[in-house]
C-alpha cells in the first residue's frame, strides 16, 4: 500500500514537471494574458466611443430613426421632469409631446454632453457610462434657461451590436433655474396679492366710514 502511494506521488510530480516544461499549468487551466485582456477592453471602449459619437450626431440632427437604431427595444429612460419611457414607442411619444412644432412645450433646445471617464465594464457585454449635460431650453411660452444635469447609461451587447438599454438623467431639485423661475412667480404673486388685499382693505374701510357717518 505504501509503495502504491509513493508511485502515485511520483506520477503527480513527473506530470507536474512535464506540464510546466510544456507551458501548461498543473491543473490544465489556461493562464490569462494581461496584455490580451487590455487589448480586448481597449477594443470595447473604442466601440462604445463610436456608439456615443453616432448617437450624439443623431441627437443633434433630431434624427429619431437613426437614434433608435442604437437603443434597445425595451429601453427604460427616466427624464429630468420625472417622466419614464419604456420602449421605442413611448420614447417617440415623449419626444413628440415635448418638441412638436404645433403644440410642443419646447421650442428649441441645445445640449452639451460630457463623459466623466471610461465606462465601467462588466464582462465583455455590459457597460455603465456616466457624465453630465447642459441643456439650454427655449420654451413656447418665451421662457429661456439652462439646466445642468447628470446622466447614467447602461449599454449591453446584443447580436454583436452595442445598445443603450437604460438611461437616467436628473437635475438638482434644490438648485436649478426652473426653481428660481417658480420662486420669482411666487414672489410676484405674493406682492400682487398684497397690493390687491391693501386696495380691498382701503375700499372696505371707506365704505364702513361712510356708513358710520350716515347713521
Amino acid at each position: 500500500m505504501r509503495q502504491l502511494a509513493v508511485f502515485v506521488i511520483w506520477i503527480i510530480a513527473v506530470g507536474s514537471a512535464v506540464a510546466q516544461q510544456d507551458g501548461v499549468a498543473p491543473d490544465s487551466s489556461v493562464t490569462q494574458n494581461p496584455q490580451s485582456d487590455d487589448a480586448a477592453q481597449a477594443a470595447i471602449h473604442d466601440s462604445l466611443r463610436e456608439l456615443r459619437d453616432r448617437m450624439f450626431a443623431a441627437y443633434e440632427k433630431r434624427d429619431m430613426d437613426a437614434l433608435l437604431k442604437d437603443v434597445g427595444p425595451d429601453v427604460v429612460i427616466t427624464w429630468q421632469n420625472g417622466d419614464r419611457n419604456v420602449g421605442h414607442d413611448e420614447f417617440r411619444a415623449f419626444y413628440q409631446r415635448m418638441m412638436s412644432p404645433e403644440n410642443g412645450i419646447v421650442k428649441e433646445i441645445s445640449s452639451k454632453f460630457e463623459v466623466d471617464g471610461l465606462s465601467f465594464l462588466y464582462g465583455d457585454d455590459t457597460a455603465v457610462a456616466r457624465g453630465t449635460q447642459a441643456d439650454t431650453f427655449t420654451l413656447n411660452d418665451g421662457s429661456h434657461f439652462t439646466l445642468n444635469s447628470k446622466w447614467t447609461a447602461t449599454v449591453v451587447k446584443q447580436y454583436d451590436a452595442w445598445k443603450v438599454v437604460s438611461f437616467h438623467v436628473s437635475a438638482n431639485i434644490f438648485d436649478n433655474p426652473i426653481l428660481d423661475v417658480t420662486k420669482g412667480w411666487l414672489l410676484k404673486a405674493g406682492v400682487a396679492g398684497g397690493v390687491v388685499g391693501l386696495i380691498i382693505g382701503l375700499v372696505i374701510g371707506r365704505v364702513m366710514k361712510r356708513k358710520t357717518a350716515t347713521t
